[in-house]
């Protein structure tokens, strides 16, 4: 069995006339986490919904634990759990009521599934508000409560679109110090976010994406400075050529 839990080769995605991924590879080895760092638009969340098979793949392939995920998608699924920006919880159930129903989803008998989210519910520290509406969470919570949903099935890949976007500080925290235990458990992660410190938090590997193309891809620890920059997000602003975008808007202004 190969070391990788993930691979990614050649991987594009066309709307009609308009390519948002552009021929991308790269691999994420197992027990490690990658993050996908880029601006809006750059084919973050694209290629994300292709390796989750939620959207086609144009061209190339992707692997999940040895599975393809063209050819067997839902056999794919039952190796990873999924923390989309959209919640997308059952506001009219209960929080342990939202766990049993996605775990239903995998064919987990009723019983199981049970015992499961009360475990979960635990681990996220949401074991007093198993019985509470959704509604009542705060922000933080119903992202706990996310993430707790997604490890119903012990996946062995955990993916994450901007996991944390909207939250506090506090809650950020939280929300890290639980996905770092879930790495030292074996769990491999892949996520994208506008953060640069959650990148420096929680990943080994950063790549760098914009127009659909990976532009740079390294060790967090090492990637700024092997291109010469003080830091990552400096490296991050040169590359996408923030800078030069700024000063257009300055001179758009005066």
């Amino acid at each position: 069995m190969t070391n990788n839990i993930l691979e990614v080769k050649q991987l594009t995605k066309k709307y009609h006339n308009f390519t948002a991924v552009k021929g991308i590879s790269f691999e994420l080895e197992r027990g490690k986490t990658l993050a996908i760092l880029g601006p809006n638009g750059a084919g973050k969340s694209t290629t994300l919904k292709m390796i989750y098979a939620t959207t086609p793949i144009t061209t190339g392939q992707i692997s999940i634990n040895g599975i393809n995920v063209a050819q067997d998608p839902r056999r794919s699924k039952w190796e990873i759990g999924v923390v989309m920006q959209e919640d997308l919880l059952d506001t009219t159930l209960t929080v342990l009521d939202n766990m049993i129903a996605h775990a239903i989803l995998f064919d987990i008998s009723f019983k199981i599934a049970r015992k499961r989210g009360i475990e979960l519910l635990h681990f996220v520290g949401l074991d007093n508000y198993w019985d509470k509406q959704v509604y009542s969470l705060s922000g933080g919570m119903r992202r706990r409560l996310v993430l707790a949903r997604s490890l119903v099935n012990n996946p062995k890949l955990i993916i994450l679109d901007e996991p944390t976007t909207g939250l506090d500080i506090q809650s950020r925290h939280v929300f890290w110090s639980k996905l770092n235990e879930l790495k030292l458990q074996g769990v491999s992660i892949l996520l994208t976010s506008h953060y640069v410190d959650e990148i420096e938090t929680l990943a080994d590997n950063v790549l760098i994406i914009d127009h659909g193309t990976i532009i740079a891809n390294g060790s967090v620890k090492t990637l700024a400075n092997d291109l010469g920059y003080e830091n990552l997000e400096k490296a991050y602003l040169k590359l996408t050529k923030f800078d030069e975008e700024a000063k257009n808007i300055e001179q758009t202004k005066s």
